[in-house]
């Protein structure tokens, strides 16, 4: 499944929210997340240029996640595949016995909606104020949603949020 994405900083979480619920938005989640990502030749975990996996733990829903490298694009487009699985643990001794090497732990808080196909994430990381991530599957999608949210598109960010904020990243 192709997903666009644009990720929305220094926003006003209450006034979010607040679009969202009159938008007709559900809240389906609010809970820590924990991501394991895995490295090998042409994969890494910070580069949208590259390829990704990653496991993920959603309280009890893990999942497995291929992203394809970013298509040139003016928001974040890529080919995504996922998988549920029924053990993070076996998940991640399976993609290690393929050769993947474990790479960087993410974990963050989410507050998860939805609208039809589109999900909209309000993600707080540690040290990181919280942003807004929409996710649809077409830019028309995206616009139209922005618009109702009176989101400037112009200033969503594209990418992964290391890229967009090295510097709150910069290991020590």
């Amino acid at each position: 499944m192709k997903e666009i994405e644009l990720k929305f900083l220094n926003i006003d979480v209450a006034d979010i929210k607040q679009k969202l619920l009159l938008l007709g938005a559900e809240e389906k989640y609010n809970t820590e997340i924990e991501s394991q990502a895995f490295l090998a030749e042409g994969f890494h975990s910070s580069d949208s240029a590259q390829k990704y996996l990653r496991i993920r733990k959603i309280n009890d829903l893990v999942t497995i996640t291929y992203k394809s490298p970013a298509h040139d694009s003016e928001m974040s487009s890529r080919d995504e595949i996922e998988l549920q699985v029924d053990s993070y643990d076996n998940a991640i001794g399976l993609l290690e016995s393929m050769g993947f090497k474990k790479g960087h732990v993410g974990k963050k808080h989410r507050i998860h909606y939805e609208y039809g196909n589109v999900h909209f994430e309000l993600d707080t990381l540690e040290n990181i104020p919280t942003y807004l991530e929409i996710e649809t599957t077409c830019e028309e999608k995206m616009r139209e949603v922005c618009k109702k949210l009176d989101l400037n598109i112009l200033e969503g960010k594209k990418g992964t949020i290391v890229e967009i904020l090295p510097e709150m990243f910069i290991q020590t």
